[in-house]
C-alpha cells in the first residue's frame, strides 16, 4: 500500500487544491495539510508555492510527483505479479456505478463475480456520473459503470450495454396490452416523471422533440427523485411513465407493471465502462473487466 502522506500529495496534485482533496479523500481539510507538512518535514523542503489561495508545485514537489508516479506504477505492477505467481485473484475492488446501473445491474454483476472470486473484496460505490467519473479521477475508484456522457481526458472509456427507455403502465391502464403506443399519445395521460437534470429525463425529450413531439405537451403531474417510487406510482394508477428498460423488466416479470415501446423513435442511450488512463490495473480489476465484457454478463443480466 502507497504511505498514506503519499497518497494525500497525489490527490492534491490531482485537484490542485487543499480542500477539494479533503473532499476526494473523505479528510477534514486539517488533516490534509498534516500530511502535506509531514512530507515536507521528511524532506526538508516545501513541496508547494501557495499564492492567492492557489497552489502550484516547488521543483521539489515535482521531483516527489514523478518518484510518486513511479511507486504507483511499482506497487500495482507487484500485486498483479504477486497474484499471477500465486494463481488466485484477490484483493480489494472499488467499483462506482450510477444511479440505474447501480440499483438495478450492478448487484447481478457483482453477485455472480464474487461467486467466480470469492476471495476478492467489492465495495459499491452508487452516484451520479459527475461523482462516479470525479472518483475515477481522482484514483479513489477502480472501475466506473456509468449512463451519463463522460468528459475526463485522462478517463478512458469503453461501451458495455445499450440501455432502451420504454413507457410503463399499471396493468390495469388502456395501454397496458399493448406492444407499443405512438409517441403523440403520450400527452393523453398524466406522466409520472424523474426531476429535471436527470439523464432519464434529458435522453426522452431530446428523443420526443427530434421526432417532432414538443417535450411541453406531455402532462407531467408529478416529478420523482426515485425511479422506485415512480413504479409504485405507475403501480397504483396514478399516471404513465418512461424509464430504463432494465428498471422496468422485475415488476413487469412480476405482472405489476405492464411495459411498452413507443413507436415513432428509439429511445437509446449507451452504458459505459470507464478507468483511469494512467491506473495500474490489479489481477481483480482486470478480471472484473474481462467479466463485464464476456458473454456470461450478458446472460446473467437478460435473466
Amino acid at each position: 500500500m502507497l504511505n498514506d502522506s503519499i497518497r494525500v500529495f497525489l490527490t492534491v496534485v490531482d485537484k490542485k487544491s487543499f480542500s477539494k482533496a479533503a473532499k476526494a479523500l473523505f479528510l477534514t481539510q486539517p488533516a490534509v495539510s498534516f500530511q502535506i507538512q509531514t512530507l515536507e518535514e521528511y524532506y526538508s523542503t516545501r513541496l508547494f508555492d501557495r499564492i492567492n489561495r492557489h497552489i502550484s508545485l516547488t521543483e521539489s514537489g515535482k521531483l516527489l510527483l514523478d518518484y510518486s508516479d513511479k511507486m504507483t506504477e511499482l506497487q500495482s505492477d507487484l500485486e498483479r505479479e504477486m497474484q499471477e505467481l500465486t494463481g488466485t485473484v484477490k484483493g480489494r475492488l472499488l467499483v462506482g456505478a450510477s444511479t440505474t446501473i447501480g440499483e438495478y445491474l450492478a448487484p447481478q454483476l457483482l453477485g455472480a463475480f464474487k461467486k467466480k472470486y470469492p476471495e476478492v473484496d467489492l465495495i459499491l460505490e452508487v452516484g451520479n456520473t459527475e461523482d462516479i467519473e470525479s472518483k475515477i479521477h481522482s484514483t479513489n475508484l477502480d472501475i466506473g459503470l456509468v449512463e451519463g456522457p463522460v468528459t475526463g481526458k485522462d478517463i478512458e472509456k469503453e461501451f458495455f450495454i445499450e440501455d432502451h427507455l420504454c413507457v410503463i403502465t399499471s396493468v390495469n391502464h388502456p395501454w397496458a396490452k399493448e406492444k407499443s403506443i405512438s409517441i403523440f399519445e403520450l400527452d393523453k395521460y398524466p406522466l409520472i416523471s424523474r426531476e429535471k437534470g436527470s439523464g432519464t429525463r434529458k435522453v426522452y425529450e431530446d428523443g420526443l422533440k427530434k421526432a417532432g413531439f414538443p417535450p411541453n405537451n406531455l402532462n407531467i403531474s408529478m416529478e420523482f427523485g426515485s425511479t422506485n417510487a415512480i413504479k409504485a406510482a405507475v403501480a397504483n394508477d396514478l399516471g404513465i411513465s418512461i424509464i430504463s428498460k432494465w428498471a422496468a423488466k422485475e415488476k413487469a416479470k412480476l405482472g405489476r407493471i405492464a411495459k411498452m415501446d413507443l413507436q415513432e423513435v428509439e429511445l437509446e442511450r449507451p452504458f459505459n465502462i470507464i478507468y483511469h488512463k494512467k491506473k495500474f490495473h490489479s489481477q481483480a480489476t482486470d478480471g472484473f473487466l474481462k467479466f463485464l465484457k464476456s458473454d456470461e454478463a450478458l446472460e446473467i443480466l437478460e435473466q
